[in-house]
């Protein structure tokens, strides 16, 4: 209930008309005093309370551009994330890369093992992916087994090339998953800005041409520019 401090003080004075004036200035100091401290604490609590919401927000908007499973990016922070380094590739006149990077072998894991020992081996493919990724790289989880990474600052298409390279050895490593023994491989579609295409639309449709291009040999490298490919070691 809401108290009108003025209010309150005449009614004591009133009741206690007899009262020295030191005793009336002792009173208001009192009160003084008890308001200051009510104003800290509640300032204190709205302080905690905005920060709070500031922190459920944040997690908010992280959670919902991240991948819940591996911890990496998902597909819309991987489509922000590209279209920034496009237009920061094009004020600056340098190169950007995506690569699309698709499991291999990866259903017969589910079927036979299950989705748990899936979703293992899923984060241990993310964490190699963030591993390899260069400084500045974008990584994501775009979906089911497919993964993506953004490459800022290109200098070659070779440099890209043996980035696939290495990803493609990396993930078809075998893995100890417990008892069993499993292997998945990884075949990777690259594009790169802005050979490959103008905008975000053309490198997507330029690297996953090139991603689907090298699925028949299982090995997968291969640029848009390169019809027969590169393979993995």
């Amino acid at each position: 209930m809401t108290v009108n401090l003025f209010d309150w003080l005449y009614e004591i004075t009133r009741a206690h008309e007899y009262w020295q004036l030191d005793e009336l200035l002792a009173l208001l100091l009192c009160v003084g005093i008890g308001s200051l401290v009510f104003l800290a604490i509640r300032t204190r609590q709205l302080s905690r309370e905005i920060k709070r919401r500031e922190a459920a927000e944040f997690l908010a908007h992280e959670s919902a551009r991240h991948d819940a499973l591996t911890g990496l990016a998902n597909g819309r922070r991987f489509r922000e994330a590209l279209a920034q380094a496009i237009e920061s590739a094009r004020q600056s006149q340098s190169s950007c890369a995506i690569l699309f990077i698709d499991l291999d072998r990866f259903k017969p894991v589910n079927d036979m093992h299950g989705h748990a020992i899936g979703d293992e081996v899923l984060i241990d493919v993310a964490q190699q992916i963030a591993k390899a990724a260069p400084a500045g790289a974008t990584a994501a989880r775009l979906g089911g087994d497919e993964f993506g990474m953004i490459v800022l600052g290109v200098p070659s298409r070779e440099s890209v090339l043996f980035l696939s390279q290495r990803l493609s050895r990396d993930i078809g490593k075998t893995r100890q998953m417990g008892e069993v023994q499993l292997e998945v491989g990884a075949t990777v579609g690259i594009a790169v800005f802005p050979d490959d295409g103008r905008d975000a639309a053309e490198l997507v449709a330029a690297a996953d041409k090139a991603m689907y291009a090298a699925k028949p040999s299982r090995r997968g490298l291969i640029s848009l520019d390169d019809p027969n490919g590169a393979r993995a070691n």
